[in-house]
């Protein structure tokens, strides 16, 4: 009897803490352009007047130098090179799922396909209140990317925190050589540079 009033209590202390989202917070509408949000943030990277910091990871070592505003944008073309997954003949091959992560306290959009597209996988993650134009500001986008040469495979896996940094993770497999992994990451929130 008091395993079945234990497993009871669990139940409702289960149910009762479940996600605290916001209680004004609606759930945004699934359509995100992100194609064009990253091309307007990369945009900006021309202007900026900062300081951007490359972080690159390869074989065990990591190198952190400073970058130009034209480097900046240079490491971010794979962004710009992303096939859009919101055209005509290609959205309805993706499954869009959504759930509110307490922790990050956002909401998370995650498009995923088992079609053969490129861009396997995309979240979008969003603020829970909507903005003084009525829309969910973009937080952070993430894309699995794959793209397959002859019998060799690059995995690439991207990430863009708006205003803040972008990385790019790129995984090479390519038969009866060992996997190799790079890592780029430029960040720019928090270095201002120095004018006279």
């Amino acid at each position: 009897m008091k395993r079945i009033v234990i497993a009871s209590f669990l139940g409702i202390l289960m149910i009762s803490c479940k996600s605290k989202k916001p209680k004004n917070a609606d759930t945004p509408v699934a359509n995100f352009f992100v194609s064009d949000y990253l091309k307007g943030q990369i945009a900006r990277l021309d202007t900026a007047h900062i300081l951007f910091l490359k972080i690159e990871t390869s074989d065990g070592r990591i190198d952190t130098s400073t970058v130009t505003n034209k480097e900046a944008k240079q490491y971010a073309k794979d962004f710009m090179e992303l096939p859009d997954i919101a055209v005509e003949g290609v959205r309805d091959d993706y499954e869009v799922s959504h759930l509110y992560d307490d922790l990050q306290e956002a909401f998370v959009f995650t498009y995923i396909t088992r079609e053969d597209h490129p861009v396997t996988r995309q979240d979008v993650t969003v603020e829970p209140q909507m903005n003084a134009a009525g829309k969910n500001d973009i937080r952070s986008v993430y894309v699995d990317y794959l793209n397959k040469r002859d019998d060799s495979m690059i995995r690439k896996n991207l990430l863009w925190e708006a205003d803040k940094n972008f990385q790019v993770t790129t995984t090479t497999e390519v038969p009866g050589q060992p996997e190799k992994i790079k890592k780029i990451k430029i960040v720019w929130n928090g270095f201002e540079r120095q004018t006279n």
